[in-house]
């Protein structure tokens, strides 16, 4: 397991290389200038030239990446060319808003799945089964941002405002500075909404996989001996035939990472949240490089290293999975 876990973390490194290396170069491609868009009306053509020096934007590109990749070892992730200030700071500051949300959407997405993928493979080809199929269906088909004005036409407008539209309230310990609001209700009302409108979609997919992973597991021999030794029917369901079907469910929910990443774009975008999605899509459309490639950095590690703990979960889920033997 130690040499398995090693060999993965070590390849995480080329991984997250090659995708900043990627974003790098195509940002660069892009049309647009930062150089301009940081001079305003005042641009001219000396004062560009300074800045580029400045920022080193007049190097070939390699040589900016390797530049890049220098000062990163050294724990520097730049400083924004528009703000000046620190990418880092920026990143840490909004990160735990995105995790919350990340992590409240699988958790609304997983709410939903398992009792309706359980009901529905318990329970096949009845009413309750097609009812699970039906709404998964349609989970699949609408789109966060869909979702999200839906949600924002009910809750926020047609119920008299019981939930709010945009902005944060933050958790205590985790607000950047003294003039944010700190609330566990005020976070618990900002952060619903959002998080229904990115688990939403999720939950369709979950479910419709976790329903056949169950219809399969709950037809092996195993549980046909479970049942005629008279187990209890839960806990046939619940703790052999679940944990079983769980295992092809985690696989898509490690993949489904990347994608809560670009739905936390969306959202946070639709709803005014100050994380690491309006932080990416604002520094793409500033052309603010340092930015982007702090964005890209930290969605990249995180996809990987959640990748590798859904590696390490199977073995908690089928202890006949080793790695490293």
């Amino acid at each position: 397991m130690r040499v398995y876990l090693l060999k993965r973390l070590l390849n995480i490194v080329p991984t997250v290389l090659m995708i900043t290396f990627v974003v790098f170069v195509m940002m660069r491609s892009v049309p647009g200038d930062p150089v301009v868009a940081l001079l305003g009306d005042a641009y001219n053509e000396e004062d560009a030239v300074r800045v580029r020096q400045a920022y080193g934007l007049d190097k070939p590109v390699l040589v900016q990446y390797v530049i890049w990749l220098g000062k990163l070892v050294q724990g520097d992730w730049g400083a924004s060319i528009l703000s000046g200030r620190p990418v880092l700071q920026d990143v840490l500051v909004r990160l735990p808003v995105t995790l919350e949300l990340i992590v409240l959407s699988m958790a609304v997405a997983l709410a939903i799945a398992v009792p309706a993928a359980i009901i529905g493979a318990v329970r096949q080809n009845s009413w309750p089964d097609y009812a699970a199929t039906t709404v998964a269906m349609i989970g699949v088909s609408i789109p966060e941002f869909f979702a999200g004005i839906l949600l924002l036409l009910v809750f926020s407008f047609g119920l008299g405002g019981l939930l709010p539209s945009s902005g944060w309230i933050y958790l205590p310990g985790t607000c950047p500075s003294i003039v944010c609001g700190v609330s566990f209700w005020g976070n618990a009302t900002h952060v619903l909404m959002p998080a229904v409108a990115l688990g939403i979609g999720r939950a369709a997919i979950l479910t419709r996989l976790l329903r056949a992973s169950m219809l399969e597991v709950i037809r092996t021999e195993y549980v046909t001996t479970a049942r005629a030794k008279g187990v209890a029917e839960p806990s046939i369901v619940l703790k052999h035939a679940l944990k079983n079907a769980l295992i092809p469910t985690v696989t898509v929910m490690g993949l489904q990472v990347g994608f809560l990443i670009g739905g936390a774009i969306v959202v946070e975008t639709l709803f005014a949240m100050p994380g690491l999605g309006t932080f990416g899509i604002d520094a793409i459309i500033a052309r603010d490089y340092q930015q982007v490639q702090g964005f890209a950095l930290i969605t990249a590690f995180a996809f990987v290293v959640i990748n590798l703990f859904v590696d390490l979960t199977y073995t908690f889920l089928d202890p006949r999975i080793r790695y490293g033997a």
